[in-house]
């Protein structure tokens, strides 16, 4: 299985989210097709058959790639934009 980049990923479960509140809003042929597509999509992307479980996966695969910027470790007031608002 290709792995898909966590843009992909995001841009899947987003897709997923609104349509699904697009289809509780006003259900529609349209909107359930939407639904069912999205779903697809997602469990493709993951590897799975259930969109629970697609979920889990697509949440899994981009916490294993997610990385903390070093400018989150840097102590208050030494970047410039922290500077500027002490000031």
């Amino acid at each position: 299985m290709l792995t898909p980049s966590p843009q992909d990923l995001r841009v899947a479960m987003a897709r997923y989210a609104d349509a699904r509140i697009e289809d509780a809003r006003r259900s529609t042929a349209a909107t359930t097709r939407a639904v069912e597509d999205a779903a697809y999509t997602l469990c493709v992307m993951t590897g799975t058959q259930a969109v629970p479980q697609a979920l889990h996966v697509a949440d899994s695969m981009l916490g294993m790639r997610a990385t903390v910027s070093p400018a989150l470790h840097r102590p208050v007031g030494t970047h410039q934009e922290d500077r500027l608002q002490t000031a």
